[in-house]
């Protein structure tokens, strides 16, 4: 079986395809992770709970320090 991927969306920062036999490849920099549908709304929605600012967490673009 020959695999053949599409990209769904692609990004200054990642990139999304889909291969012919259903798994997703999303890359981001050197790394690429290969997932199964349910796998990436896991992710999906896992990201979006990170990404939603807290009501006591500070506004601001600027990293935290470590």
């Amino acid at each position: 079986m020959e695999h053949i991927r599409k990209v769904l969306v692609q990004r200054p920062q990642c990139r999304i395809a889909r291969c012919s036999c259903g798994v997703y490849h999303v890359s981001t920099g050197a790394v690429t992770l290969r997932m199964e549908r349910p796998q990436l709304e896991d992710l999906f929605k896992a990201l979006g709970a990170v990404l939603v600012p807290e009501e006591d967490e500070p506004s601001t673009d600027e990293p935290a320090i470590h």
